[in-house]
């Protein structure tokens, strides 16, 4: 998959590295006072028999002492010594925290079972150990843990086999494995109507639709009143194609529970929004503004639905209705900001982007503003608007350098935005993602020599880099006839990522070009049902058509279509096959 440059402006982006930042300072400041605001003086002990309270102090007082040296492996060992002689659980939440940072993994589990056995009923300590169990394959450690978490989660079973299912889908290397921790607390719990719903969410986390689809309609069979059952179905008939029954039990769910309906409409609606069918999406977005004219969340919505539609007209109107809401109104200025943008009302963009001061788009709607003075021929004042932003928040320092890049390339004056990079990476020679970047920038510019270059560099410094190896048997797949080295640089990558669905569809791809047409639809299809990209989208429909399999082809590019209608790769093949 073409690992395009990303566009620094999006806000996971952006804010969370902030969040992420502010976050361990928090951590670091909140948890050292706990153990050095104790009472009494922590004082040498006389000799080894001094009493177990006073030595357990000193381990503390080490311990944190090193956890301020960013030593953490060292801190999480000198408060289990302290665990040991002072036996409370908050030591060894500490402890396992403190563990986890290191990314000593045997050292974490250690310090989890030792805070276990202090705290018996600590889901998070499960949670490390399950964890554990997962990354080294041990399933009965999983199942033992799953079973205990179940047994002891304080909301209940039900809640307790959500939660499992949840760590399953985020930390299991593979679908096998976690659905055969969850087949089997299902056998335990046959009555219980959590289970199945467990089981049929993390099922279609995998997409594994028919296996989802019977969980289901068991958890509804034995829990008909419960409005979750319900919609877990519903958005399980949706992704199959069953939209006439998914109507009529969202309906039937509405009239049960009239509370619920704004919220059941709303989460529907996001749910056949994401299926690619936005006419009924529209229809329950309407039905909410019929019953709740205020509603921010379903106008946000619509107005959303109206911009990828390319109906910039209307969703102008809404967003312009949402300027004053508490909630929506920075983001609806973003989004003014960028229609704005692409009717090249440059000076109303401007204006929009200097009204979010605050919220998740703050930082990018000052990116955005460089951008327009770049656009509008300001390029000095861009730079140092860029610049500032950079002085302001050191941790971004990096990304922002990358987007400033990104906006060289989207004015389309490419050979400045690789000098810019040059410059940069000069400046940090060691700076392997500036390097990656610049290899984009060349292969945008037709230069594949010089991406190819540069992306052997990467790998020349760090030969598992996951991202080049990618890129580089990409870029050779796509750009030459050089498939067998291509095919083998993919497999390095896809040997320690086999489920990263770009690495997915390029070793798809590059099958493809191979002419292994079986196995290339086989990969295609897996890394289409994980993310529904547009560009797998195009690589996935073309193989379909190909194989004489055109309206599936269709399809498949329409849906994709329908979320990015300027996706190049997906719009080049359209052309070019389906004339």
């Amino acid at each position: 998959m073409n690992p395009r440059l990303a566009a620094f402006v999006a806000v996971s982006a952006l804010v969370p590295a902030l969040a992420g930042c502010a976050a361990v300072s928090a951590q670091k400041d909140e948890a050292a006072p706990a153990w050095l605001d104790a009472p009494n003086t922590v004082q040498a002990p006389a000799t080894l028999g001094e009493d177990p309270a006073s030595q357990a102090r000193l381990h503390i007082m080490a311990g944190e002492l090193a956890a301020a040296r960013d030593d953490n492996a060292t801190a999480a060992r000198e408060l289990l010594q302290a665990l040991t002689l002072q036996p409370e659980p908050a030591l060894g939440e500490r402890a396992t925290s403190l563990a986890v940072m290191s990314g000593d993994a045997d050292l974490a589990r250690d310090a989890a079972q030792r805070w276990l056995a202090v705290a018996p009923t600590s889901l998070d300590a499960r949670e490390v150990i399950l964890r554990s169990a997962l990354a080294s394959g041990s399933i009965a450690d999983v199942q033992a843990q799953a079973e205990a978490i179940v047994r002891d989660h304080p909301g209940g079973k039900s809640d307790g086999l959500r939660y499992v299912a949840l760590l399953l889908t985020q930390y299991s290397p593979s679908p096998e494995l976690a659905e055969t921790v969850m087949t089997q607390l299902v056998k335990e719990y046959p009555n219980e109507a959590g289970a199945h719903y467990a089981m049929g969410l993390l099922a279609l986390r995998y997409n594994h639709l028919d296996i989802a689809e019977r969980a289901a309609r068991e958890a509804v069979r034995l829990d008909p009143v419960s409005a979750e059952n319900g919609l877990l179905l519903t958005g399980i008939l949706v992704q199959r194609g069953s939209l006439a029954e998914a109507d009529a039990l969202l309906e039937d769910l509405t009239r049960r529970e009239p509370k619920q309906a704004v919220q059941l409409r709303l989460a529907y609606a996001k749910l056949l929004f994401e299926s690619a069918e936005p006419l009924r999406a529209r229809t329950q977005l309407h039905k909410v503004l019929r019953v709740d004219p205020k509603n921010s969340d379903a106008r946000y919505a619509l107005a959303t639905l109206d911009a990828s539609d390319g109906d910039l007209k209307g969703a102008r109107k809404q967003f312009e209705a949402l300027t004053d809401d508490p909630q929506h109104g920075m983001d609806a200025h973003f989004q003014l900001g960028r229609i704005a943008e692409k009717e090249e009302r440059y000076t109303d963009a401007l204006a929009h982007y200097q009204k979010v001061t605050a919220g998740n788009q703050a930082v990018d709607a000052l990116v955005r503003s460089a951008a327009v003075l770049m656009k509008t021929g300001h390029s000095e004042e861009a730079q140092a608007m860029l610049g500032s932003l950079r002085e302001q928040f050191p941790p971004l320092a990096p990304k922002l350098i990358e987007a400033q890049g990104q906006l060289l390339v989207e004015a389309g004056r490419t050979e400045e935005a690789l000098s810019f990079y040059n410059q940069a990476i000069a400046a940090q020679p060691d700076n392997l993602s500036l390097v990656y970047s610049r290899s984009l920038v060349y292969e945008r510019a037709g230069r594949i020599d010089q991406a190819e270059r540069d992306l052997r560099d990467i790998l020349q410094r760090q030969p598992d880099d996951v991202a080049s190896l990618n890129a580089l048997g990409y870029l050779l797949a796509v750009h030459t006839d050089r498939y067998e080295e291509a095919r083998r640089l993919i497999a390095r990558a896809y040997e320690q990522q086999p489920n990263d669905p770009a690495i997915v569809d390029s070793m798809g791809w590059v099958e493809y070009k191979l002419g292994n047409t079986a196995r290339a639809e086989e990969l295609l299809r897996r890394a289409y049902e994980q993310t529904q990209d547009p560009e797998i989208a195009a690589h996935y429909g073309e193989v379909l058509w190909t194989s004489g399999r055109q309206a599936e082809a269709r399809r498949v590019w329409n849906k994709a279509l329908a979320s990015d209608p300027d996706q190049q790769v997906l719009r080049e093949t359209m052309q070019r096959l389906a004339r």
